[in-house]
């Protein structure tokens, strides 16, 4: 579920995510993750490559079973 790996991402890596629909039900629907939603990051201008490189290597830690 989208809210446990939020969950998971904030207490073990310390990294703020948004679980859910993220106002779009609709798209949801079509991709075929409607009604628990995904996880999204709001990455923007002032992230920096090392802050990308660490989500992306708790993302591997958590899709491995870590």
């Amino acid at each position: 579920m989208p809210s446990e790996v939020a969950l998971e991402l904030d207490e073990r890596f310390a990294i703020l995510s948004r679980p859910g629909l993220h106002c779009a039900p609709a798209a949801h629907r079509t991709v075929g993750t409607f009604p628990q939603g995904t996880v999204r990051f709001g990455f923007g201008f002032f992230n920096t490559g090392e802050e990308i490189a660490a989500a992306l290597t708790a993302i591997r830690e958590l899709a491995r079973g870590r």
